[in-house]
């Protein structure tokens, strides 16, 4: 049995913007006091701007461009790297933060591994769903 369960385009958009500004208000706190070992922070942001792409493909998915998804996933990876752009320009008014291209860098690799994922899911997904559609039409002779 398969069972598809729909969310409104508006929850995904809300769930979205509620974790960018997790990461806003995140980046608005004094890290001073923490400790990491070198380039760990470059981690954080790989995986936090990756779930932030993961999260912005989810919320595009309801857009028809064309038969290629791609589209969506390129406007996602741009919109999650603008948004980690920004977010290093907020640090620059942040007491005790620093502005890092390389924080940026990783901002935006994790929101293009991110992209890679959603493309891999959604086509298998496809993939799957056409496979078990053109079983359930087989044509008895």
């Amino acid at each position: 049995m398969n069972i598809k369960i729909k969310i409104p385009w508006t929850f995904k958009c809300i769930l979205t913007l509620v974790y960018a500004g997790i990461i806003y208000w995140e980046s608005s706190r004094d890290t001073s006091f923490v400790s990491l070992p070198y380039h760990t922070d470059k981690l954080v942001h790989f995986a936090e701007f990756g779930l932030l792409c993961l999260m912005t493909c989810w919320s595009l998915s309801f857009l028809r461009a064309g038969n290629k998804g791609v589209y969506k996933i390129i406007l996602a990876i741009g919109v999650t790297s603008l948004y980690g752009m920004s977010d290093e320009f907020h640090q620059l008014f942040t007491p005790n933060r620093s502005v890092d291209v390389f924080d940026w860098l990783a901002d935006t690799a994790g929101a293009v591994a991110a992209g890679f994922l959603w493309q891999t899911i959604t086509h298998k997904l496809q993939t799957k769903e056409k496979v078990l559609a053109m079983e359930k039409t087989q044509i008895n002779m």
